[in-house]
């Protein structure tokens, strides 16, 4: 009878394991790369100065401009971010496709901040493709206040979506302000990961601890 509490306690743990330890769908989504950035290069919708809209591997900037960050500020993760408003511009950036199952719940995260040389709030948002819809659109601001290059005050937002393709893409944009010359510093993106969304984990403990709780019976029982 102990023997089976054991091996029924360690299903349940690889149960909780298997729920959370999976691979990010996404390719580079800490923005890093090879490529020279310096202190930030501004990569635009069209080729500009040498530089092609899709430099930064597994993304393509597809409107407007963006800066690719490096020694400026710093990043959430690894040595690169991006602000999504580049040369006085909203820039728009699209990512590689990903592989997703029909009718599964995935897990959006990414880490948001802003660029801390003009004090106002940023926003940015995520749309679909016009070839999948799954995405939808959200919107997501951040409070600049008090933030510096060193300290950029970065903050994990995330959304959920149930995939109606088998592949699916991420949408960025910066929506912040009117979009007017004078509000082209924008939101800072950095971390980007999707993954299938959690299942709770008290629901798991809970069942977990009735089938334990029903074999300890058992086991009374098969004693008596």
């Amino acid at each position: 009878m102990k023997n089976i509490l054991v091996h029924f306690a360690y299903l349940g743990l690889l149960l909780v394991v298997s729920n959370s330890a999976h691979a990010n769908l996404i390719t580079n989504g800490s923005f890093e790369g090879n490529y020279d950035v310096g202190q930030f290069t501004t990569v635009f919708a069209d080729e500009h100065n040498g530089v092609p809209n899709h430099v930064i591997d597994g993304w393509t900037v597809v409107g407007g401009s963006i800066d690719w960050i490096g020694s400026y500020w710093k990043a959430s993760k690894g040595d690169k971010s991006i602000d999504l408003a580049g040369a006085y511009q909203h820039g728009f950036i699209l990512g590689a496709e990903f592989d997703t199952v029909v009718g599964k719940t995935y897990r959006v995260q990414f880490d948001m901040a802003g660029n801390p040389d003009k004090p106002y709030a940023k926003s940015l948002m995520t749309v679909s493709t016009s070839s999948d819809p799954s995405i939808g659109t959200y919107t997501f601001t951040f409070d600049q206040t008090g933030n510096t290059h060193r300290n950029m005050g970065w903050e994990t937002k995330f959304f959920d979506f149930v995939a109606l393709n088998d592949k699916s893409q991420l949408y960025f944009g910066d929506v912040t302000g009117d979009q007017t010359y004078d509000q082209a510093w924008g939101a800072a993106l950095d971390n980007v990961s999707v993954d299938l969304a959690p299942v709770p984990e008290p629901s798991t403990i809970f069942l977990l601890g009735a089938g334990l709780a029903g074999l300890g019976i058992f086991g009374r029982r098969f004693r008596k």
